[in-house]
């Protein structure tokens, strides 16, 4: 790996019209989707060290993006075979986390296939998720938040087997729905495996009413993988809204994350996302939202709010990107790439 690039990887989901995945506000399909090779010709260009996308399978994608996908066009490559995907990395001199669904929506034998193709483009960390869960909002969960963590469980303890005999770890998101509490609890109901591991969205703590250093600190030993994603925090009535931002314009502290993971001696990646283009709305002033939360101590919301009362910014400051405005495919093209590169020279500053 050439000096010059630092180790970083850029993740597909911060570029998500760009890549294919999302339709402008009216419906409008980039004309020309980046893609997998894409991707990575973006990294060498930007100085990083990787990637982080799905293997190439329709399935793959997000549910809610599977249909934005297919009616923007985007055929994926059937020839793309992990085979492929390794001789591109190894030619432009990356490395690459795989994106994996939720872990409970596929069956045991589709998951460990997918493991076996992970280790083929010589990955050894697979992220995944918990849920579709946004904004910390549980009450959307039909069989409610405790079924799904024994559903995660027993599909982990399902997998652990293979994982290990493989040298793959299974890296569980905080992906807006699960707290520190829920990842700690999951590592002890897998027998605290060395195949269970944490994926930590940086920024996503603060959906579910907690501070990003504080989650770092705890999960420190079990993060195998780090999404470097900031927000903007701006007071709402409902509680505060969470707005994409380049990396250090928002609240996050990575220069603090980044040191609390170097002790633990533990060896952890670091991809740079982009949160979504929605912006997140997380209620906890509704007493609806808690009542899918177990009881939690007033004390344990301290350092989100502090985070909300030193930096956030006003109700009706003007927040919406590109793509919450209703812009054409360009424009909002632009942006993504705009704050893409602003959250490089970000973290090259930091290195």
């Amino acid at each position: 790996m050439p000096d010059s690039r630092i180790p970083f990887l850029l993740t597909a989901y911060g570029l998500p019209h760009v890549m294919g995945y999302l339709p402008t506000k009216d419906g409008q399909p980039h004309p020309r989707p980046l893609g997998p090779i894409g991707l990575m010709d973006a990294a060498v260009e930007l100085g990083l060290s990787g990637v982080e996308f799905p293997l190439p399978s329709k399935q793959m994608l997000p549910p809610d993006q599977r249909l934005s996908a297919s009616t923007a066009g985007v055929q994926v490559s059937q020839t793309l075979t992990p085979e492929r995907v390794k001789e591109e990395l190894d030619r432009r001199g990356l490395t690459m986390i795989p994106d994996y669904m939720v872990i409970v929506n596929a069956e045991v034998e589709e998951t460990v296939a997918y493991l076996k193709a992970a280790l083929t483009v010589g990955a050894t960390v697979v992220r995944a998720t918990l849920s579709n869960i946004l904004c910390g909002d549980r009450r959307k969960l039909e069989e409610g938040w405790e079924a799904r963590l024994e559903a995660v469980a027993k599909k982990m303890n399902a997998l652990i087997p293979y994982a290990e005999d493989l040298g793959v770890c299974i890296a569980l998101e905080n992906h807006q729905d699960a707290s520190c509490d829920d990842l700690l609890l999951l590592a002890e109901m897998t027998g605290n495996s060395p195949a269970f591991g944490v994926t930590l969205d940086a920024g996503n703590p603060l959906a579910v009413g907690e501070g990003p250093v504080e989650t770092a600190e705890r999960l420190a030993p079990i993060i195998r993988h780090v999404h470097m994603k900031d927000y903007t925090i701006h007071f709402a009535p409902e509680g505060y809204r969470l707005v994409r931002c380049a990396a250090g314009d928002g609240v996050v502290d990575f220069p603090a994350i980044m040191e609390i993971l170097r002790k633990t001696g533990n060896e952890v990646t670091y991809g740079i996302e982009i949160a979504a283009q929605p912006t997140r709305t997380i209620p906890l002033l509704e007493v609806g939202w808690w009542a899918c939360y177990p009881p939690t101590p007033a004390t344990q919301l301290i350092p989100a709010l502090q985070i909300l009362w030193e930096k956030g910014r006003p109700m009706d400051e003007p927040y919406a990107s590109a793509w919450e405005r209703g812009a054409d495919s360009q424009a909002v093209s632009a942006e993504e790439w705009d704050v893409v590169r602003r959250s490089v020279d970000y973290f090259r500053s930091i290195c």
